[in-house]
């Protein structure tokens, strides 16, 4: 199941990433079928094409055209651990050259969604001394860290497996650097103490860059665009952002969500009806009991949702 779950993400993310610029509308945003289905079907007469729009069904969820904003999702290591992070970085540039990366990105998206041409966001050069690198190729294996429910970047299989597209970087990545790694699933709201304790090597899953995670962290650049955005009911009259105000809100604690809705105009208006969960599936979860009205979340799951749920 989770492999179908999988790939019906990987379609419409690839779909997204297409599209995601063009929407300018302020009416909620809902999903669109492919231009080869509409391509392949006949014209039919105005009422059989009528009497096949009632047959379709009809979003129960949907995504408003106004996000929350644009953001990049970077690979966090600890603060000193710069060369660390550049060796990995220079093995994902080199993946992206010789087009490794856009295999395995067409393998999960459908299309090759790597950014490319990204400067250094701090470092570029590894500080005299830092062993970082060399623990860990001592070591004989990375450990990064990750929020094991979050395809299509990293989430169990049906065998319990940790799959997806950063688990295929990370794999590839440790072997150009002749290394093992291991994937240890973490609270992600404590993501930044796992790092700092020692108990990972990094945190490498669909992980946006912020402000104050560049402060605790060393990302050396940026690898795939996101966006937070809003997930609604469709009957519940709430078109645009400014419409939230006086609902009930709902996102992950310890996501850049907060962060988004923070920086929003709103917010002053809203903070007081916003409830932090576990992870984004307990918040959607609540979504669906009408515990919560508005569903703030990364564009991934976001728009997987809106792929699941048609009534």
């Amino acid at each position: 199941m989770k492999k179908i779950i999988c790939l019906t993400l990987a379609m419409v993310l690839a779909l997204s990433l297409v599209a995601c610029s063009s929407t300018s509308s302020s009416a909620p945003a809902s999903s669109a079928a492919p231009a080869s289905s509409q391509e392949s079907v006949p014209a039919a007469s105005s009422e059989a094409a009528s009497s096949e729009a009632a047959a379709e069904p009809t979003a129960a969820y949907v995504e408003l055209a106004e996000d929350l904003g644009a953001e990049k999702y970077g690979i966090g290591f600890r603060k000193e651990d710069v060369a660390l992070g550049l060796a990995v970085q220079e093995q994902l540039d080199a993946m992206i050259a010789d087009g490794t990366a856009a295999e395995i990105s067409n393998k999960w998206f459908g299309t090759d969604a790597l950014l490319k041409d990204e400067d250094y966001l701090k470092e570029s050069a590894a500080p005299e001394g830092d062993q970082s690198l060399q623990k860990v190729l001592d070591a004989g294996k990375m450990i990064v860290g990750l929020d094991d429910s979050y395809p299509p970047m990293g989430f169990r299989d049906d065998s319990n497996e940790i799959v997806g597209f950063d688990i295929d970087l990370a794999k590839e990545v440790a072997s150009r650097l002749g290394i093992e790694v291991e994937f240890q699933p973490i609270d992600w709201d404590s993501k930044e103490l796992e790092l700092n304790s020692g108990k990972i090597d990094c945190i490498w899953n669909g992980m946006s860059i912020t402000d104050e995670r560049v402060e605790n962290m060393f990302f050396a650049k940026p690898y795939i665009a996101n966006q937070q955005i809003v997930v609604v009911p469709a009957a519940s009259g709430i078109e645009t952002i400014d419409d939230i105000v006086g609902k009930k809100i709902g996102l992950q604690k310890g996501s850049s969500s907060l962060d988004a809705l923070m920086a929003s105009p709103v917010y002053e208006q809203v903070k007081d009806d916003v409830t932090e969960y576990p992870d984004n599936v307990a918040a959607y979860m609540d979504l669906q009991a009408g515990r919560i009205d508005v569903f703030v979340v990364d564009s991934v799951v976001g728009r997987y949702i809106l792929s699941q749920n048609q009534e």
